[in-house]
């Protein structure tokens, strides 16, 4: 499995303010089903365009650049939105993205749960302040959590320029 993981991206101070940018952008299902039909959306999750927007602009792209930089890829954004999950085994939805690669930055995860993404094969810890860099063939989702403790992660689709 081609993955890359990286680690220590922005600040402490950094990474909780995103967190706090993000939750007024985040919708509920309903709301989600309405305006993107077609598929299941666990949790809560942002419109796809959170990195144009200007509180997210300037990290998107220093995530991209972090990872064209040291993974030797040349990608762009396609699309990117905030993730937020408490682990419920309904939220389970596994699926993959029409795009080169997908990228998770873990904002806030529990440590042993929801600490990574969960393949079809395998799941791949990455902590808290850290991006997974996957292709988007690959099925998966985020895992089950027995706490219910608020997990948030900012996902990219990305193609290769």
């Amino acid at each position: 499995m081609n993955v890359h993981l990286l680690e220590n991206i922005f600040s402490n101070d950094k990474r909780r303010k995103l967190i706090e940018y993000s939750k007024p952008l985040l919708l509920e299902n309903s709301i989600l089903w309405s305006k993107y039909p077609g598929r299941k959306y666990p949790g809560r999750q942002s419109a796809p365009n959170i990195h144009l927007l200007l509180n997210f602009k300037s990290s998107a792209e220093f995530i991209i650049n972090s990872v064209n930089r040291r993974t030797g890829l040349n990608l762009g954004i396609e699309k990117s939105w905030v993730n937020w999950t408490n682990g419920k085994k309904e939220d389970i939805a596994w699926h993959n993205h029409p795009t080169d690669y997908s990228l998770v930055y873990y904002m806030k995860t529990v440590p042993f749960f929801s600490d990574g993404t969960l393949f079809r094969d395998q799941f791949i810890k990455a902590p808290v302040n850290s991006l997974l860099l996957f292709p988007s063939a690959l099925e998966h989702t985020a895992p089950t959590c027995p706490f219910r403790i608020h997990r948030y992660t900012w996902a990219f689709n990305l193609n290769r320029r």
